[in-house]
């Protein structure tokens, strides 16, 4: 370890070295293929870093809030946001943002069973947001549309491609997922027939809590940022045994398809490398 520290070298050159090293333990590993997947990890790091810089320079006053969207948008992690802040940042304290951290946390484990007395039912998940009933039915349709969209992405792309993110509102829902070029204009109306053919098919919508390892092994697509608790929540759409969509999910959901309505997808563009993103919406 020492003779690796003493080189002061990068992420790919300490591969090199650890890779021509008889002594450790590795050293049968692939230097080529690792570095090609680290540089490619790099890459995508610094592109999202440089617009969490961006963003935190347009800032003019970093509280805790703000400092825990950085983190949870763009990655940023707290010693730098208070070490590039300077004195925009000089109010924010570590216990502030471990706060908002957990205040996050309790709003996505409540998600929507949480209530606020007299006003009808707020819903803040992190992935969903509605600030009334009517918005609640609107997210709860563009929520199962999503699960749809990723669906019909791997239908038309190759299981490759895995959500890695979402945000939904009333106004739309935006899916972010792993693939590695732009879609071309016939796959994306491919992907926007297949979603609404599903949608037309009027497929039953039903969830079981199951333990996670069957979940698992059933065949259920779980979000790689997410930890799990033993008991999960299971989505499936359409014939049980025959699902075109099965998915780890708190919910909401519509009880059917039908009730979704028109769905049209409104842009695709990148996100970082690797990750492409849909903005779509459903027609009333």
């Amino acid at each position: 370890m020492r003779r690796i520290i003493s080189y002061g070298a990068n992420g790919e050159e300490l591969l090199e070295i650890i890779s021509n090293d008889k002594n450790y333990s590795y050293y049968e590993l692939n230097a080529k293929t690792i570095t090609g997947a680290y540089g490619e990890e790099k890459e995508k790091f610094s592109y999202t870093l440089e617009r969490g810089l961006k963003e935190l320079e347009r800032r003019e006053k970093i509280g805790a809030k703000i400092a825990f969207d950085l983190y949870q948008s763009y990655g940023l992690p707290y010693e730098i946001i208070k070490e590039v802040g300077g004195a925009k940042a000089k109010l924010l304290k570590r216990e502030d943002f471990d706060k908002e951290f957990a205040k996050h946390q309790e709003i996505s484990k409540a998600g929507i069973e949480k209530k606020f007395g007299g006003h009808g039912l707020i819903l803040d998940t992190g992935e969903l947001k509605a600030g009334s009933e009517e918005e609640l039915k609107k997210v709860t349709r563009l929520h199962t549309a999503t699960h749809l969209l990723q669906a019909s992405l791997r239908e038309v792309l190759g299981s490759e491609v895995r959500q890695m993110g979402s945000d939904i509102t009333p106004e739309r829902t935006r899916l972010d997922f792993s693939f590695n070029r732009k879609l071309t204009p016939e796959e994306l109306k491919k992907v926007s027939e297949l979603v609404n053919s599903m949608i037309k098919a009027d497929l039953s919508v039903k969830m079981k809590e199951m333990d996670y390892e069957d979940a698992v092994k059933s065949g259920a697509l779980s979000f790689f940022k997410h930890k799990y608790p033993k008991r999960v929540k299971v989505y499936g759409i359409g014939e049980e045994g025959k699902e075109v969509s099965k998915e780890f999910c708190g919910g909401p959901h519509v009880s059917r398809t039908s009730e979704i309505g028109k769905f049209v997808i409104t842009k695709e563009e990148a996100v970082s490398s690797g990750v492409r993103r849909i903005r779509a919406a459903i027609e009333s």
